[in-house]
């Protein structure tokens, strides 16, 4: 009887097959193919993951360079503001040293004549300097008024000149690179008065 029972059992050892049929197999192959797909696109994930955190970082940098720059700029701005004039108040200097040799010269009791022609070589020092830096002397003398450069001090109505001539100026007006740093104060000719109009 074992040896029927052997018997049977070998036939069903031969009888069966080595290898499951496609149908048997397939949610083995669609597990470790499911298996394989969720591992490239971890894979993928943290590819990508790695990236973005790249990017993140250089556009950090970049954040923290700009907002350096930024800084190193305002600072830069303001030193200029602050010290910008530099040039221009070592330029006056040997001026104001002019100046403080004519005061010990009025103060020896020095010639009249020749202080005076020391002072006019300094205002004339002073002005070529000015001029030097872009700072020029409006025109108004004997010119028609203009509001732009020039501001009304008075009215002369003796008729002698034509309306609007500049007649007098009391005060020097000066441009500074086309700007108007201060107008010309004048007198204006006008033959009519305003309570007449």
């Amino acid at each position: 009887m074992d040896n029927e029972r052997n018997c049977e059992m070998d036939l069903e050892k031969e009888n069966r097959p080595e290898h499951l049929s496609e149908g048997d197999n397939q949610p083995e192959e669609g597990a470790e193919e499911a298996k394989d797909e969720v591992s490239l696109l971890q894979e993928q994930l943290e590819a990508e993951r790695l990236k973005a955190q790249e990017y993140y970082d250089k556009y950090m940098r970049a954040l923290a360079d700009a907002e350096n720059q930024r800084k190193r700029w305002q600072k830069d701005k303001e030193e200029l503001l602050r010290y910008g004039n530099m040039p221009l108040l070592r330029k006056l200097l040997p001026i104001v040293d002019d100046f403080k040799r004519a005061k010990a010269a009025i103060e020896q009791g020095g010639d009249v004549s020749s202080l005076l022609k020391g002072v006019e070589m300094i205002e004339k020092r002073l002005l070529d300097l000015l001029e030097q830096e872009g700072v020029k002397a409006i025109p108004a003398q004997g010119e028609m008024f203009d509001p732009r450069f020039h501001e009304a001090f008075s009215v002369d109505e003796s008729g002698q000149y034509p309306d609007g001539t500049v007649v007098q100026e009391f005060q020097t007006g000066y441009t500074y690179l086309e700007r108007v740093l201060r107008p010309s104060m004048v007198v204006v000719a006008q033959t009519r008065s305003t309570e007449e109009e």
